[in-house]
């Protein structure tokens, strides 16, 4: 323990008498320890935290898994199912010892200020009980409480709305809170960190019991609940003792082949998978990619730490060859060769060390640096972005192995001196020449190759970005807002419902500087509901299973508001109302695959919850629903009078900058109910921004994390190159005295440079090519292998290192000769 004590001091008192390479080091490796530190601490937020729930590796979410439908949201990798294929997997499995189900709604909160909308979370009774989560005050459901419909008007407040509403008063339980204008008695309050199986929702929830979908739950979506092909419900299960999840797939898929026999219609070509909870946390998002960018950027911030090792490494062999002699003298004096490399890389670990705690800080603060940029609708509480064990845990081997990784080559080297070879060389602390370090070159040649690996991958994700935005949405996004608001909660009748809407409009056209109006169900890039559409004639084949299609209900004037062109026949009119013959508008893409090569205009549909035929008057073309680069979907318009539904979007297209006349129109809206909420008003260009944040975001951070590796790069080039003239300063001397100008010695130094880049180069492209195989899926209309991003990488790498090299060459053609040949 002495000598480690003796090792300890003696490396901090050599690592003092260098504070310039002391400093360089620390900064280095605490930008990238502290990169990879940001990168895992939300890697742990989204993956590692575990949920607040019993034994969570035994309870499994079920996912339908549709191998017969095209469309974007069908194709996402889980996808909930049917409230009544939930009921059918409930009472048929014998894998479970209960299987619970939820799904998100949005309320309004009346009586505590303003109205105000909140997350609720519709449940089955044995939720909480599945899950093995207690209260923190009061109680959860009773099984009979999700079974009346309409009847229990009982919720749970998590503990954040708990404490915003009541203060963190115990005397809560009992009290009422109004959610659509309906009283629901608080009966539970939940722990201060449970807000369900998902990880990216809002702290603030309330759960009511899946009875009460009729109040809760919005028009459309109300009208779909018990539509079977409509998945809308999330499903999880705890499994009995002694089930595997093997067990339970093989007894979970032979229930869904029933029912795809018992209803061919609803459930042709779907499948049930199961996922674990902690896999399932991110909702419905599509986790392959979510996991691959994850992989990719934690890939890059490695790249950048293993460039700053190598610099590092590269550092530590120039301060090895002055203490050659120091080693050989150790040596020859009984020294033990494995007590030198134990010296030398301590002093490496005490380097690491102090770039490791620098690290932790600044990822700590690039974490919550990260986080700010997280998209609208995530609040700050959202993730527990934060330190805990494991990110200390991880920043503290990250450290150690850093230590090791840059220290052990040149301790290693260092230690072989010995003092024949110093006496031989006369003590001079290095006679190398430019070529003969290959050590130090095949260093050089590698962190290249990583700066051009990193900055390629940042290439192609900028030039994807740039594909994406050049996409046309099919609507002109200049000048245009949109805002929510649900009329259920006042329980007006259809005519009653159709009249205030008509209102909104006509007060919402009255305001200075509007142009055009228009209501719809759907929010641009918002997606939309799906139902089951059969083409007249399809409903005599019973295997016939339709076109699961987005469907909207809109007012006359959405088209010329969204500036959405019709391709064939009219819009909707006036008279397009109940009791009028019942019409629709369909985009291309739908009149193609349901009547290709025939024109859409008479043809009739009807959708599988009712058999109301509609005939389609109008073909518009298409335009983004869900996502920007998608494939372009079917969509269905019905006439708003034709198709009432309470939840409205308003859509409103200004003369002049939307921003500006959104509080006007806002207002006189809100005037028709002061109880009624306005929700997430955006212009629709804000709108375009969110649904490019994550490839817009992840460009941005490969760009500078592949910066950072250049310049870290770079830095290590011209440091090599400086010491490599520094070394050679007498041959210099003697070569400008024998007749050397100094254009051929600036030409020698960036010449054996730039060999030694270009041989970096050719490694890097050829590792790039393989390693960005792997973000095909995190690319839009750019191939992994595009050779205009290699190419401009590779030229920015060289006119990079040219830059680094040129400086120590400009300084190697002023020495002076007869000063060099004076030195030792």
């Amino acid at each position: 323990m002495g000598s480690v004590w003796r090792d300890l001091k003696y490396g901090l008192r050599t690592l003092l008498r260098s504070p310039g390479f002391t400093i360089v080091a620390v900064l280095s490796l605490a930008l990238g320890i502290g990169a990879n530190t940001a990168i895992f601490t939300l890697t742990n937020a989204v993956f590692l935290n575990p949920l607040p729930v019993k034994d969570p590796a035994r309870v499994i979410q079920l996912f339908t898994v549709d191998h017969a439908t095209t469309t974007t949201v069908a194709n996402f990798l889980r996808t909930p199912m049917s409230f009544l294929n939930y009921k059918d997997f409930r009472d048929q499995n014998n894998v479970f010892s209960g299987l619970a189900a939820f799904t998100f709604t949005g309320v309004t909160l009346t009586g505590h200020g303003d109205p105000k909308p909140e997350t609720g979370m519709l449940v089955s009774a044995n939720y909480f009980d599945v899950l093995g989560v207690k209260p923190a005050l009061g109680r959860t459901f009773f099984p009979d409480e999700d079974r009346s419909e309409g009847g229990n008007t009982v919720a749970v407040l998590s503990y954040s709305l708990w404490a915003q509403l009541f203060g963190s008063d115990p005397a809560a339980i009992g009290k009422t809170v109004d959610f659509n204008s309906i009283p629901y008695t608080v009966i539970g309050v939940m722990p201060p960190d449970f807000k369900g199986t998902q990880t990216l929702v809002s702290p603030e929830l309330a759960w009511m019991p899946i009875s009460m979908h009729a109040q809760a739950l919005a028009g459309p979506l109300e009208a779909l609940f018990n539509e079977r092909r409509m998945r809308m419900i999330s499903v999880f299960g705890r499994l009995k003792p002694g089930v595997g999840q093997a067990q339970a797939a093989s007894n979970l898929q032979a229930i869904a082949a029933n029912l795809e026999r018992e209803f061919p219609r609803a459930n042709r070509g779907r499948t049930v998978e199961l996922s674990s909870l902690s896999e399932a946390a991110l909702g419905f998002l599509p986790r392959n990619q979510v996991v691959t960018a994850g992989i990719a950027l934690s890939a890059v911030v490695a790249l950048v730490l293993l460039i700053a090792c190598v610099n590092l490494a590269n550092l530590q062999l120039a301060r090895s060859a002055k203490r050659t002699r120091e080693m050989g003298i150790r040596t020859a004096l009984g020294a033990e060769r494995s007590r030198l490399v134990r010296q030398l890389l301590t002093e490496s670990l005490l380097v690491s060390v102090a770039g490791g705690a620098a690290g932790l800080l600044l990822g700590w603060g690039g974490s919550q640096l990260l986080w700010s940029f997280r998209p609208a609708g995530l609040t700050q509480n959202s993730l527990p972005v934060g330190l805990d064990w494991r990110v200390f845990l991880f920043t503290a081997a990250v450290t150690v192995l850093t230590g090791i990784l840059f220290g052990l080559a040149p301790a290693v080297r260092t230690s072989i001196a010995s003092l024949a070879e110093i006496l031989k060389s006369g003590g001079r602390g290095g006679s190398e020449g430019f070529a003969r370090n290959k050590l130090r070159s095949v260093l050089v040649v590698c962190e290249v190759s990583l700066a051009l690996i990193s900055l390629t991958g940042a290439g192609l994700l900028i030039r994807s970005m740039d594909a994406v935005q050049k996409i046309n949405p099919g609507f002109e996004t200049r000048n245009l807002f949109v805002f929510n608001f649900d009329i259920g909660p006042q329980h007006l009748t259809p005519e009653k419902g159709l009249e205030f809407l008509r209102s909104a409009l006509d007060r919402a056209k009255a305001v200075p500087g509007v142009r055009s109006v228009a209501l719809a169900n759907s929010r641009p890039l918002g997606g939309g509901l799906l139902a089951t559409v059969l083409a007249e004639g399809q409903e005599s084949d019973p295997n016939q299973r339709g076109t699961l299609t987005f469907i909207d209900s809109i007012s006359p004037g959405f088209f010329d508001t969204m500036r959405i062109p019709l391709i064939e026949g009219r819009g909707f009119t006036p008279f397009d109302r109940q009791g009028s013959k019942h019409v629709a508008i369909v985009t291309e893409a739908m009149a193609r695959h349901l009547w290709p090569g025939q024109s859409a205009i008479g043809k009739r549909f009807h959708f599988t919850i009712d058999n109301d035929y509609r005939e389609i008057v109008g073909v518009c073309a298409n335009s983004v629903t869900f996502a920007i680069g998608e494939q372009p979907q079917p969509i269905a318009y019905m006439p708003l009078d034709q198709s009432y539904s309470s939840f409205a979007v308003l859509h409103v297209r200004t003369d002049t900058n939307p921003a500006a006349v959104m509080p006007a129109v806002m207002k006189q809206v809100q005037s028709l109910n002061s109880n009624m909420a306005l929700t997430n008003p955006n212009t629709v260009q804000d709108l375009i921004a969110l649904g490019l944040w994550a490839p817009r975001v992840g460009a941005a951070l490969f760009g500078i994390f592949g910066l950072l590796g250049m310049v870290l790069a770079s830095v290590g080039i011209y440091g090599v190159m400086a010491y490599m003239v520094a070394q050679r300063t007498n041959e210099i001397g003697l070569r400008m005295a024998l007749g050397a100008r100094p254009g051929d010695v600036s030409r020698l130094v960036v010449g054996h440079g730039m060999r030694l880049v270009a041989g970096g180069i050719v490694l890097g492209i050829g590792s790039g090519l393989a390693v960005t195989r792997l973000m095909g899926s995190l690319l839009f209309n750019v191939p992994t292998y595009d050779p205009l991003t290699f190419g401009a990488v590779s030229l920015l790498v060289a006119c990079v290192a040219l830059l680094a090299g040129w400086l120590p060459a400009r300084r190697a053609a002023r020495i002076d000769p007869v000063v060099a040949l004076r030195q030792d």
